[in-house]
């Protein structure tokens, strides 16, 4: 297969996978030029330039930036409520197609696209159930941004994922990812979900909407997961 195929095939492929994709591209690194947006709680808004992150666990616990007024300084997850942050170059274009057609009509209006369309993406923080005795603020990735008011599906950083479409040796389409943090409406601290939790506690872990439970079966496919949750968003009242 000469490389003009290989192309060609990695195009049709990729492009199939955008197209069936309905969560958000996952965060894999940021720009250290663009700027990013973020909301406090107290309700400020600031355009900063992100110089480094610091990770607990997989997870944002701080960030130092450069503000407005060129100082250096560190903010807490905590003190955040949401931002928008700017993919680097080399995963903005590892993500591309994805990210075209991941920006849909947002259900709820809780979300601005202003920033979404533009390629950049939705973070918010939260507090997390790090394991059965700790918990933290940290930021996390909000993968379905545009059908999230009854559920919040957050990037897992150290989800591995299942297999995907290879040819010599090449994945050109990637796998899905093997577990998430959610977090219901109404709830305050995000929790693990993983492929083994889906199948074995569907009914405990998402009880509120029977007519969902019942099209997905008794043995719900975990590929079905984004499926599952934008019906959840969009099925239950």
């Amino acid at each position: 297969m000469n490389i003009k195929h290989l192309l060609s095939l990695f195009c049709l492929l990729a492009g199939f996978s955008a197209t069936a994709q309905t969560f958000a591209p996952a965060f894999e690194g940021f720009s250290r030029k663009k700027t990013t947006y973020i909301t406090m709680k107290d309700g400020t808004q600031k355009e900063v330039l992100i110089r480094k992150l610091f990770f607990k666990r997989g997870l944002i616990d701080q960030l130092k930036v450069v503000n407005e007024n060129g100082d250096k300084v560190k903010i807490n997850p905590e003190d955040i409520d949401h931002m928008y942050i700017p993919p680097s170059s080399l995963a903005k274009f590892v993500q591309t197609m994805d990210a075209m057609t991941n920006v849909t009509k947002l259900q709820d209006g809780e979300l601005s696209d202003e920033h979404l369309k533009d390629g950049y993406l939705y973070m918010e923080s939260s507090m997390v159930q790090i394991n059965k005795k700790k918990k933290q603020y940290c930021m996390l990735q909000v993968m379905n941004p545009t059908f999230s008011k009854k559920v919040r599906v957050y990037h897992d950083p150290f989800a591995q994922e299942t297999t995907g479409v290879g040819i010599g040796g090449m994945t050109l389409a990637g796998g899905d990812d093997k577990s998430y943090y959610i977090k219901k409406e109404g709830e305050e601290i995000a929790r693990r979900i993983t492929k083994k939790d889906y199948r074995k506690n569907m009914e405990e872990l998402f009880p509120e909407c029977p007519a969902v439970l019942e099209k997905y079966g008794e043995k719900p496919v975990w590929a079905h997961f984004e499926k599952f949750i934008y019906d959840y968003s969009t099925m239950c009242e």
